[in-house]
């Protein structure tokens, strides 16, 4: 409801910020009524750590996403278990990626290489599938989608961003425009490359 790890709120209510009542089993509990007139009365400022709090649980969701709607999909139900797997390794490593592309300066242009480098293997996995291109966009655009919520998770309700917070979305569109660049381009070439192998067995 307020955006922040239970670690905070427990700050916040040790500083006297927000009221709560203890159970007889010695746990925290708040009035919700107390919880939105202290978010009425607060403009919340986030640094990067709340961000990357927040990203931390994205497989979350995007496990809930291929449950509810990859699941309903041809595509995704002609895929044996261990193509799922294999995707999945895929989508976690990305993941990592991209919220290491936030945090770690220095390394940012190794980390882009990296995550360019899963871009293609994610292209030239899907076409060995078969799975069309429109599919294999739709299917990145969905996942990629929960890092944007994030970030706007954070900044809706009159809420800002600090320092290298206040980056992310524009570093968030490089990382994540470059993947489904390469994605495209490396599928692209596999579709040639198929093409051209059945044109030369149909020659003989």
């Amino acid at each position: 409801m307020l955006g922040v790890s239970e670690a905070t709120l427990r700050h916040w209510t040790d500083e006297g910020k927000i009221k709560a009542f203890v159970t007889p089993g010695g746990h925290r509990r708040y009035y919700e009524s107390e919880l939105r007139a202290f978010m009425g009365t607060q403009r919340r400022v986030h640094g990067l750590d709340d961000l990357v709090a927040k990203m931390e649980v994205i497989p979350l969701s995007e496990i809930h996403i291929a449950r509810s709607h990859f699941a309903e999909t041809e595509w995704y139900k002609n895929l044996d278990d261990e193509s799922k797997a294999k995707l999945r390794e895929l989508g976690s490593n990305l993941h990592h990626l991209t919220i290491e592309y936030l945090t770690k300066r220095k390394k940012q242009e190794e980390i882009l290489q990296s995550a360019r480098d899963i871009g293609r293997r994610f292209g030239e996995y899907l076409s060995e599938m078969d799975i069309s291109l429109t599919d294999t966009i739709e299917a990145f655009l969905m996942h990629r989608s929960p890092f944007f919520q994030a970030i706007n998770d954070l900044i809706k309700g009159n809420e800002a961003l600090k320092g290298r917070a206040a980056e992310a979305l524009p570093l968030l569109s490089q990382i994540t425009d470059e993947v489904l660049l390469h994605l495209v381009q490396a599928y692209q070439e596999c579709q040639r490359h198929q093409t051209t192998k059945k044109h030369r067995r149909g020659a003989r």
